[in-house]
């Protein structure tokens, strides 16, 4: 997995906190604000006019799927160090907005599209959640594409 390569893809990743993930990602995008945490891999990524698919974590509804794409529109500083209120002891260090946020008609399980999706290198079926951590994590454009269009 490399870390370091700029890429103009990225999945954010809503995983289980005080809520499961899907109702944690429902929220974010109701006020269009996603918090991006002070040791979040891939900041440097983390930029207008990034291309954004969202991926549900965990073990909750709809876990283990891709359900959204958008485009980074907006990067908001933080007043303050304030606490994600799901995500307990994360400092927020800025919140994104999106545009053109769709929701896919049909989630996409990844179980189901694991073997089409390059970003995930090794060990396909055993590992790839930790393709997942951190919240934030790259994706190459032909497994991008490819999920745009099974969507």
């Amino acid at each position: 997995m490399k870390n370091s390569i700029e890429t103009d893809y990225l999945i954010f990743v809503s995983s289980d906190g005080k809520k499961n993930g899907y109702e944690i990602f429902n929220d974010r995008i109701k006020q269009n604000l996603w918090p991006i945490y002070v040791k979040t891999p891939q900041l440097i990524n983390v930029k207008i006019g990034k291309k954004i698919i969202f991926y549900i974590a965990g073990n909750g509804v709809n876990s283990q799927h891709f359900i959204a794409s958008a485009i980074i529109d907006r990067i908001e500083d933080q007043k303050s160090t304030d606490s994600d209120p799901n995500q307990e002891f994360k400092q927020i260090l800025f919140n994104v907005k999106f545009s053109n946020l769709k929701k896919f008609n049909k989630y996409i399980n990844i179980k189901d599209h694991i073997d089409q999706l390059t970003f995930i290198e090794k060990n396909k079926r055993s590992i790839y959640g930790l393709y997942f951590q951190g919240g934030v994590c790259k994706i190459n454009k032909q497994s991008y594409e490819y999920i745009i269009n099974h969507s």
